[in-house]
């Protein structure tokens, strides 16, 4: 409905529901209701043989929840509405208390149930900026006597319901949405030369995806998305920044290398990719997450004893070489494995040895109270959560 005519806008709602009422039912037999709109009275003995149902709006109220919402941002708030609709049947009579009234007032409150979904596309109301929402209200007796007071009036059970937010306008275009192809400035229509091609600006990189999920140090990243072509392009491992080593429009490739082992450590790491603008300023993706493992290469047990001469259940001391091996700060575990189960997990590092700085090397011991029967042993290693890939295997024998 164009501004200018929303004006029009109450009396399109009861037309409206008039009409979804009569095109419903007054072909259902066996009533074939008449519907009207006016005050919920009976109309002249003799003027209708079918029975009806009556539309009453008894409130037009200020929607409280819209009241400051604009239609574009700086523009003065329009009207938004709450219709407020009474529904009265009518027998063939002109009663409305008997069965057959009854009858009719379940059948309009059955058609009205689903009014959000009825507007056609060519409604007047079909472009009303806010979809209308019908909600039943409580027609309580205080409501209903209050309406239908005097002395021509009697007491009829009928159905409130609300219709909102209804919008009326100003007619006049809201500040700041100017019409293309007139000039503002002199108040002339100049056509189609106001009409000017642009392009609009990029959205930035985009990420969609990254594969692999699991990376280790030297691995190459691949990230997914859109706009990952543009120049000044770099991407955001967790505290590290790294350089591209292949672009294009919807993917890149970068080497996870040169992270400082003092400020990162293996874990789960947020990656996101930003772009330098001409103006010095960044635009940034979303962030995306992937796991950076720990490597080891080699474990070795530095000691390993047996409880006793007649208890050959063993102690020891291990240490574990590699990268990212976790610093005092992080979470680490190490577990040896047996026939499938866990026979120690150790989450504290060896309190005599001191981690360097570079993560390359880590320590567990566990004391004889913790012994474990002597064989052969599957070690297994994290970091912050993640897992090593690397398979060891221990022969812890005394």
């Amino acid at each position: 409905m164009p501004l200018a005519q929303t004006g029009l806008a109450v009396g399109s709602v009861s037309r409206f529901l008039r009409d979804l009422l009569t095109t419903t039912l007054t072909t259902v037999p066996p009533y074939f209701p008449v519907i009207t709109v006016q005050r919920p009275q009976p109309i002249a003995s003799g003027t209708s043989t079918h029975g009806r149902i009556n539309l009453f709006l008894y409130e037009v109220e200020i929607d409280a929840a819209m009241r400051n919402i604009p239609l574009t941002p700086g523009s003065q708030p329009p009207l938004w509405v709450v219709l407020r609709y009474l529904m009265t049947a009518f027998d063939h009579t002109e009663e409305s208390d008997t069965v057959e009234s009854h009858d009719l007032l379940g059948m309009g409150m059955q058609v009205l149930l689903g009014v959000g979904d009825t507007l056609p596309p060519g409604n007047a109301l079909s472009d009303n900026p806010e979809p209308l929402k019908l909600t039943f209200d409580q027609a309580t007796p205080e409501l209903l006597s209050r309406l239908m007071q005097g002395p021509d009036d009697k007491y009829r059970c009928s159905a409130a319901f609300q219709i909102r937010p209804v919008l009326i306008a100003e007619p006049l275009p809201v500040s700041g949405l100017q019409l293309v192809g007139v000039n503002y400035v002199l108040g002339t229509k100049i056509g189609l030369a106001g009409v000017h091609n642009f392009v609009l600006p990029s959205l930035g990189p985009q990420l969609t995806d990254i594969q692999p999920l699991s990376v280790e140090l030297g691995d190459t990243l691949t990230l997914l998305g859109n706009g990952l072509n543009a120049s000044g392009i770099m991407v955001h491992f967790g505290s590290a920044l790294l350089t591209p080593n292949s672009q294009h429009s919807d993917a890149l490739t970068v080497v996870v290398n040169g992270l400082d082992p003092a400020v990162m450590s293996a874990g789960n790491i947020p990656v996101s990719v930003t772009q330098t603008l001409a103006s010095g300023l960044d635009i940034a993706s979303g962030l995306l997450n992937v796991s950076l493992l720990p490597s080891v290469t080699a474990i070795s047990i530095i000691t390993i004893s047996a409880v006793s001469a007649v208890n050959p259940d063993v102690f020891a001391t291990i240490r574990l070489t590699g990268k990212l091996l976790g610093s005092k700060d992080d979470y680490v575990e190490f577990a040896l494995v047996r026939n499938g189960e866990v026979a120690i997990l150790l989450d504290t590092p060896d309190p005599a040895f001191t981690p360097p700085p570079d993560q390359t090397q880590q320590q567990f011991t566990f004391p004889s109270s913790a012994a474990i029967p002597p064989g052969t042993y599957f070690a297994v290693f994290r970091v912050n959560g993640q897992q090593a890939k690397q398979a060891f295997t221990l022969n812890m024998v005394a």
